[in-house]
């Protein structure tokens, strides 16, 4: 009988699962496969440039957003179904999943495996991640891009890998037209992310240059929006920090605070903070045929870095459960090693690998002219991983 693997979520763990399991999976199944992808999105959001994409006529949309379907194209509708629409409720006692479409149609889907690969967006909805459909996305993105434009002064919180990206990048294409302030909650910049002190400060370095003004120890604990302009304008804000001062900006971006994409799940298989508590198969515990996948999980750090490893290592773990070939799943072992790559611009950049600092002029060469849309095509089409062969 014909096995159904069910994949939630098309975006940077889901798409390439998918493409693996068609590609390598699919000839061995002696009782034939069916992946379904399920996605509220039509298009691959290739966020990872959308610290620059912010910028208005920074990066064109169509390098942003990629059709998703064309890259499926060469499977039947027999061995593959693309599904638009949003997972509302699971129910792993039946091995059913109910989904959303578009026009708010409920659809029922059985599996006999499925993946959830969710992902996360950032607590204030800014789209740097999708908020939606494709077209709520874009619509935000271009209304954010509005704002950015207009804005004299931009205050951003939350001094993560995004929020140091963004303020680099803002003030690299503005320079002194626009006033970038950066607040950090902790004394020195990317200081969750268990970098060496010599690249977080070469980071604020390279920062100050371009003319960020970095507020340090310091947290918003209030903001106060003023009466709203034209329309799509920046709407000027008041913020009050926790050293007693205020800052009043054409536009404030809160770019702290990650919540996972896992509403739709029971809550017997999430911890405190809603991650699929997973086992060291990237199966949820609790389940036999659910598995848990980039930034929904509870074994790794959420960033993109990990992704090529959790990809590679579950789908040879799904294809020896749906081929019978491989008897018993391996364990996964995360690394556990520091990798960060940080551009600031063009420019400026600086990264990481385990204990060693990279080069800046090495990162800005590889990252940083393009922030990889050039390899955007052969993702989403299912020719590639990030740094390793499909």
């Amino acid at each position: 009988m014909v096995k159904t693997v069910v994949i939630l979520g098309a975006g940077w763990a889901g798409l390439p699962l998918a493409h693996k399991l068609l590609k390598y999976t699919l000839p061995k199944a002696k009782d034939g496969l069916k992946v379904v992808l399920v996605s509220p999105n039509s298009h691959f959001y290739w966020n990872l440039a959308a610290v620059r994409g912010v910028i208005p006529g920074a990066i064109p949309d169509e390098q942003l957003f990629l059709p998703i379907e064309p890259g499926f194209a060469q499977h039947s509708a027999e061995n593959f179904e693309f599904v638009l629409g949003k997972a509302e409720r699971l129910d792993p006692e039946r091995n059913t999943v109910e989904v959303a479409g578009k026009d708010r149609t409920q659809h029922s889907l059985s599996y006999d495996q499925l993946i959830i690969a969710t992902g996360s967006q950032i607590r204030s909805n800014l789209p740097f991640k999708s908020v939606g459909t494709h077209e709520e996305t874009l619509a935000a993105l271009h209304s954010l891009q509005r704002q950015i434009d207009f804005a004299k002064s931009i205050v951003l919180a939350g001094a993560g890998p995004t929020g140091v990206e963004t303020a680099g990048e803002l003030a690299a294409a503005y320079g002194e037209e626009k006033d970038i302030t950066l607040i950090m909650s902790g004394e020195h910049a990317l200081q969750a992310t268990r970098i060496l002190p010599s690249v977080s400060q070469i980071v604020e370095r390279d920062l100050q240059k371009l003319g960020v003004k970095l507020v340090r120890k310091t947290q918003v604990e209030g903001v106060r929006t003023n009466a709203k302009g034209e329309e799509d304008a920046a709407v000027q804000t008041t913020l009050t920090l926790s050293n007693g001062t205020t800052l009043v900006a054409d536009l404030y971006l809160p770019l702290f605070g990650v919540q996972v994409n896992t509403g739709f799940v029971p809550e017997s298989l999430l911890d405190s903070a809603g991650n699929l508590v997973l086992d060291k198969t990237m199966r949820v515990v609790g389940t036999k045929n659910v598995w848990g996948i980039g930034d929904v999980g509870n074994l790794e750090v959420k960033q993109l870095t990990v992704t090529d490893a959790q990809i590679i290592y579950l789908s040879a773990a799904l294809d020896s459960v749906l081929t019978g070939e491989g008897g018993q799943v391996k364990e996964y072992k995360p690394s556990g090693k520091t990798m960060i790559f940080i551009t600031m611009g063009k420019k400026y950049a600086i990264g990481q690998m385990g204990g060693w600092k990279l080069w800046g002029w090495v990162v800005s060469y590889v990252k940083g002219r393009t922030l990889f849309v050039d390899t955007a095509q052969g993702y989403v089409g299912g020719k590639q991983l990030r740094h390793a062969s499909m």
